[in-house]
């Protein structure tokens, strides 16, 4: 049997990835529907941009935290169908509590917000736990995972869609409401496949403890908060370039082709996978990211060469976060796999908050300046981060 051979897929993996992938998009897709949906109902209300972003702050922590504690319950149960639907089915009532809510009321719309975010079903770390059961090691495995990436990405284009078309039609409340359904409608869907039946937790010798415990989870943490950064920073620097060009259009088209960027690069891992140890290539990857993302700075000498800066930051994303979802496989005994997975999940998702924040803080007080020496700081640090990701510490 040749190498092709191996690596490609039987119709029944493909029909299982797909089914997978699917579900999985539509389950998380109140990811990222929340930002605008959790803005315009509160501002619509005549509510204030500080309680509108208080919102989906508490939003995204609460999913910080929760999401490695329900993968935890997943890990040490086997209930992974029951305990998802549960925590659908309680993000759900609590979407439809802030809809009702907020802003009139807020003590009752934050416990709800920190119910929805903390509840919400952790479907991308158990989606990737379960890719070792379903494809053989090497070619087979890459593929599957830079193909999640590739949805991962694509869930951010189509979210803030599906936010806008829903508020359009239901107004903000109604768009809050319907996140809660999309959500439980995707878990329902991804639950109702055999692989997520119950079954005995994975075997585990030793002392169980969590995953942080183990150094390569803990380096790749801290490689996830670092390449964060530069992600979360451009959301906001997008804006300000826009108005600096005095080109509105300029951020959205950005933000596209950022997104693009990284669909293209996943796309180029599916269809020629590393060879390399994942370990051995996530720091030069992270590395890649931090030097992609630094000519994103600048944009008044001329939009278009912003434009295709935008394009190009975004197209090793995808393949560095297949290289650390590889390396957590390797990583973390199955025990632990879905905990650890949402860590790494969570880590990003803190990058993204914390470039997020750097980016309003400097754009606010230095304006377009600001933002440039924002884009830098982050990309820095993602530098810094790869230094950091020693290749001796990223070992099971």
């Amino acid at each position: 049997m040749t190498v092709m051979e191996r690596e490609a897929m039987s119709p029944a993996q493909v029909r299982l990835s797909a089914t997978l992938l699917a579900s999985s998009l539509v389950g998380r897709l109140p990811q990222a529907m929340s930002s605008l949906a959790l803005l315009r109902v509160v501002l619509d209300a005549g509510g204030g941009y500080a309680f509108a972003g208080a919102l989906t702050s508490i939003y995204i922590l609460a999913g910080t935290v929760g999401a490695p504690l329900i993968s935890r319950v997943i890990d040490r149960t086997g209930r992974a169908r029951q305990t998802l639907l549960g925590g659908a089915a309680a993000s759900g009532l609590a979407f439809a509590g802030i809809a009702l809510t907020a802003p009139g009321h807020p003590v009752a719309a934050i416990a709800c917000t920190l119910i929805a975010g903390a509840a919400a079903p952790p479907l991308e770390p158990v989606l990737r736990s379960l890719w070792p059961r379903i494809m053989r090691t090497g070619g087979q495995l890459t593929r599957a995972f830079s193909a999640d990436a590739a949805v991962q990405e694509l869930i951010f284009v189509l979210g803030p869609l599906a936010s806008a078309i829903s508020i359009a039609v239901l107004g903000a409340p109604g768009a809050v409401a319907v996140m809660g359904v999309i959500g439980l409608a995707g878990t329902a869907l991804f639950c109702s496949h055999a692989i997520l039946e119950r079954t005995a937790p994975a075997a585990h010798t030793g002392r169980r403890g969590s995953p942080m415990r183990l150094p390569a989870i803990r380096t790749l943490v801290l490689a996830q908060v670092a390449a964060g950064a530069p992600v979360g920073v451009l959301a906001i620097t997008a804006t300000a370039h826009a108005t600096s060009a005095g080109i509105a259009a300029l951020s959205g088209w950005g933000l596209a082709l950022n997104g693009i960027g990284a669909f293209a690069g996943a796309l180029y891992v599916t269809r020629r996978p590393f060879r390399a140890a994942p370990e051995r290539l996530v720091r030069p990857a992270l590395l890649l990211v931090a030097l992609l993302y630094a000519p994103t700075a600048w944009v008044q000498a001329a939009p278009a060469y912003w434009l295709a800066a935008a394009f190009v930051s975004g197209v090793c994303l995808a393949p560095y976060l297949t290289l650390v979802f590889r390396a957590t496989e390797t990583s973390a005994p199955a025990a632990l796999a879905t905990e650890a997975n949402a860590w790494v999940v969570s880590a990003f998702s803190v990058g993204i908050g914390a470039g997020t924040s750097l980016a309003g803080l400097l754009t606010d007080h230095w304006g377009a300046g600001g933002s440039t020496v924002a884009v830098l700081a982050a990309s820095a640090v993602a530098a810094l981060g790869a230094l950091k990701a020693r290749l001796h510490t990223i070992t099971a």
